[in-house]
């Protein structure tokens, strides 16, 4: 496999189609769907974010939080429910050639990314330290890049690949700082006389994540912007990394390795787990391992080795073998960590979301009035929303006036929007709905490095003002985000322009 295709080729048909497979028919069993979360069907496909495909955001210097074409060779796996398609999980690819097994367990080992990599100056010259550090900043640029996007798409599980080995990957919701990591070699972990080590093939390994990340919804917008400020940024990718080891050290790094031999250990031997009659350690007691935010972030953290707890996982039961974990990553000790919230606070707030994703838009004719000071339109589904009394004919405030309202809704919550679905060339529809209002209307989201584009549209607007509401839907003014809706498939939204809704395409009728 000399090629991110020729990679990506044999991994479809050598475990993801085989993955799809055996799901689909666990799809179709009641039982395992309540066991799992199941959806109707599972989709893999290649992934892009088209808003970022052509460039970084203006300013992108100002803005930390992002990273220039912080994509990685990401194939995506996603669920679908009826005519719902969901992100379930993403995979980086890395060919052997330019990630071997051998650099993998070279290169994983507990340790504190931001300081021992990151923030220091020292190279050594050893010729064996020099391997072990060369491998170390590959294997790390390729976990922090997949990690970037597990931050930004609020994944909590993910994995990255050379075709030969893949080392599973977690986000944990109330420690977002840290990056767990689990490497799989089948190779040396498969014994084909052996039918209990099917659970160590790549088909398994990857069936299993997916499993997992069923029961793992992708987390809000909320939680994404909240974690986010909180994670240094790391500006590098795999390729730059790669691209700074000379040619000759990069030679020396081995690309076959016997996972006995002393010099290849496991990267996992410092974390083993050996069962215990004894009760488990609370959850502060696993072992730490450091990699964190892509592009790539990682924060520093005074690291502790201790047996892992039983909440974390560990694929392997047999009690006689060497266990391996999911080793992780600590963030900051001054940043927060994220408390996972489910009490009746959340119940309400999800109730008052599901309202706003079910609210009907208001029609042109509503919006005409609200733009002119004019009477309310009582065809408008939600004209009772809009009267503060059942006798008020006029709105009870100006169009300027709810495009300030959704602002503070929105910089409020990010959450209180809802994407459409699909995305053109310089934008992607999101339904606004106020909650205090009921006014619900269209906002066409937007990256910072298209608005300067995008944002000529509200001049247009103006000089067909005469033609809104019938030719054009009736415009009612732009927003600035303080927060990112990270879209998944178009990228970073930072901007709105906010009008009526103009009805379904014509190809959707046909």
């Amino acid at each position: 496999m000399s090629s991110e295709q020729e990679l990506e080729a044999y991994e479809r048909f050598a475990v993801e189609e085989h993955v799809h497979d055996i799901l689909t028919e666990l799809c179709k069993l009641p039982a395992a769907r309540d066991e799992f979360g199941l959806s109707d069907r599972i989709q893999f496909s290649n992934h892009t974010n088209s808003l970022n495909e052509n460039g970084a955001p203006e300013g992108e210097a100002s803005q930390p939080s992002s990273v220039h074409n912080p994509r990685p060779d990401q194939f995506c796996i996603h669920r679908v429910d009826d005519t719902t398609t969901t992100l379930l999980t993403s995979v980086e690819y890395k060919p052997p050639h330019k990630l071997s097994v051998a650099t993998l367990r070279l290169g994983l080992r507990p340790i504190d990314l931001w300081k021992d990599m990151v923030r220091s100056n020292k190279i050594p010259t050893n010729q064996e330290a020099k391997l072990r550090y060369n491998a170390e900043r590959l294997v790390c640029s390729a976990l922090v890049q997949e990690y970037h996007v597990m931050i930004q798409e609020g994944l909590e599980y993910s994995y990255v690949t050379n075709g030969i080995a893949r080392v599973l990957l977690r986000v944990p919701h109330d420690d977002p700082g840290t990056l767990y990591y689990f490497l799989c070699d089948p190779n040396s972990e498969v014994d084909m006389e052996m039918e209990a080590t099917f659970a160590s093939t790549s088909v398994a390994r990857t069936l299993c994540l997916c499993l997992m990340a069923f029961q793992s919804p992708v987390r809000d917008q909320e939680w994404r912007n909240s974690v986010r400020p909180d994670i240094p940024i790391w500006r590098t990718s795999f390729d730059h990394t790669r691209s700074h080891i000379p040619e000759d050290e990069f030679r020396q790094l081995p690309l076959k390795s016997d996972s006995t031999a002393p010099e290849f250990p496991s990267p996992d031997s410092c974390s083993t787990y050996e069962p215990s009659s004894s009760p488990p350690d609370p959850p502060e007691s696993r072992v730490r391992q450091v990699f964190t935010r892509s592009r790539a972030t990682c924060a520093p953290s005074d690291v502790s080795y201790r047996s892992r707890s039983s909440q974390s996982p560990d694929p392997d039961s047999n009690a006689t073998r060497r266990k391996r974990t999911f080793s992780n990553v600590p963030s900051s000790p001054s940043a927060p960590r994220v408390a996972r919230k489910r009490d009746t606070n959340d119940d309400k707030g999800q109730d008052s979301q599901s309202r706003h994703r079910d609210a009907q838009f208001c029609t042109q004719r509503c919006l005409l009035g609200l733009q002119s000071g004019g009477l309310l339109d009582d065809c408008c589904p939600n004209v009772m929303l809009h009267r503060r009394s059942k006798d008020d004919l006029q709105h009870p405030i100006t169009s300027e006036d709810l495009v300030r309202l959704l602002k503070a809704q929105l910089d409020k919550n990010i959450d209180r929007c809802t994407p459409l679905g699909g995305c053109g060339a310089y934008g992607a529809p999101f339904k606004l709905s106020c909650a205090v209002y009921g006014y619900t209307v269209i906002g066409k989201g937007t990256t910072s490095w298209l608005w300067k584009e995008v944002s000529r549209e509200a001049r247009v607007y103006q000089i067909l003002r005469k033609a809104q509401g019938s030719a054009v839907p009736v415009f009612l003014g732009t927003i600035d985000l303080a927060k990112i809706y990270f879209l998944h498939g178009a990228g970073e939204i930072r901007h709105m322009l906010v009008m009526g809704w103009g009805g379904k395409a014509r190809h959707r009728w046909s």
